[in-house]
């Protein structure tokens, strides 16, 4: 397929969306696209270019959205590999590529994937501007829910510019882990459950309510232990917060991590305790993996987890509801391993990286009029 496509990712961290981004370049150039990225210089993004699978990389300042001198550069790559199509896949890339789009003399198409299901409209949004971003700086947008996608409407897009194109994970990253070891390594006794959880530690994440869930259900006399893979800025506060309630030799902080199979299959419940969260592609991973999982009724979350179908939703931002659904859980076993099963076929049906760049690949060729 003759289709060549410029991504733009703004981001300095490597996270949920930069994983995402990497499937996507890999999943389209088997189906024979072209994928040319465009990065933050210094960022993870750069430090893993080697394992992505983009034809071309260049990695520029990106001093914030309003970088005339990067939007130029983009615009000269558009122009001397004559791209049909810029993918943004952060806020600040939305309107690079529009500025590109300007600067460019082959006027491309933009294409914005939303990720987060917050309020366009946010506090401190200059809202006037945020208006014309949204309305007219892009041609097409990308929505990975059902919630993000009424986020988008909610804000004034035309319900013509919006697809629903959910992410999706590559299964044989997480099938078929062996937690024997790290059961080992950590100590785990006989009659403990382990407790996990995968993500960046961001606010929206909460994970102080995972942290105050675990106190209540162990004083409700059950002998749980919680594993908190990851890192970001606010690892010092957390581990501050867990060693300010007594619970240092009960939640473990374990890093980052690349390989999550044996971690997933460590794991005997993935708790996930968001106050806001887009989809949630760390929940597929746990359902492909066979680990129950028990979440909040946040975001994008519901159409994963269907509450005592393929897990348990407990409400957002309450520690108290997010425990009673962990002790139900380690309570009623046999339950949740149905659950789990329920939650794999879900996910082999709607939620694969083949999938997901299915989707965008049909977004491109709607966008192009092919």
């Amino acid at each position: 397929m003759d289709l060549r496509v410029l991504h733009i990712d703004t981001e300095p961290t490597w996270r949920g969306g930069e994983n995402q981004l990497g499937l996507l370049i890999g999943e389209l150039r088997r189906r024979g696209v072209t994928s040319i990225l465009v990065g933050k210089k210094g960022s993870a993004l750069e430090e893993k270019v080697q394992k992505l699978e983009a034809k071309e990389a260049f990695f520029l300042p990106l001093r914030g959205e309003f970088d005339i001198l990067s939007a130029r550069k983009v615009a000269r790559i558009v122009d001397q590999r004559a791209i049909p199509i810029i993918h943004s896949h952060t806020s600040h890339a939305h309107t690079l590529a529009f500025l590109a789009k300007l600067l460019s003399h082959k006027r491309p198409k933009v294409l914005v994937t939303r990720r987060v299901d917050f309020d366009i409209y946010k506090k401190g949004t200059f809202k006037p501007f945020t208006f014309l971003k949204y309305r007219y700086m892009a041609d097409h947008f990308i929505a990975i829910s059902e919630r993000i996608r009424d986020v988008l409407l909610q804000g004034g897009v035309p319900e013509e510019k919006i697809s629903l194109v959910y992410s999706g994970v590559d299964p044989q990253r997480v099938k078929g882990g062996d937690g024997s070891s790290l059961k080992q390594r950590y100590k785990v006794e006989k009659g403990e459950t382990v407790l996990g959880n995968i993500s960046y530690f961001a606010d929206h994440k909460a994970h102080e309510d995972a942290i105050a869930a675990l106190k209540i259900v162990r004083e409700r006399g059950h002998k749980a232990r919680l594993f908190l893979a990851g890192h970001g800025e606010r690892e010092p506060h957390l581990r501050n917060l867990v060693k300010a309630q007594g619970l240092d030799d009960v939640v473990t902080f374990l890093g980052y991590w690349e390989e999550i199979r044996d971690l997933l299959a460590f794991f005997d419940l993935f708790v996930v305790s968001s106050r806001q969260e887009g989809l949630s592609t760390s929940i597929i991973d746990a359902f492909f993996a066979g680990c129950p999982v028990v979440a909040t009724d946040t975001g994008g979350i519901p159409e994963l987890v269907k509450d005592g179908l393929t897990g348990l939703l407990r409400r957002k931002g309450d520690p108290s509801s997010l425990a009673e659904g962990i002790i139900y859980a380690i309570e009623n076993p046999t339950a949740m391993k149905e659950m789990a099963e329920r939650a794999r076929s879900l996910a082999e049906e709607h939620f694969t990286a083949k999938r997901m760049a299915e989707g965008n690949l049909e977004v491109y060729l709607r966008l192009l009029g092919r």
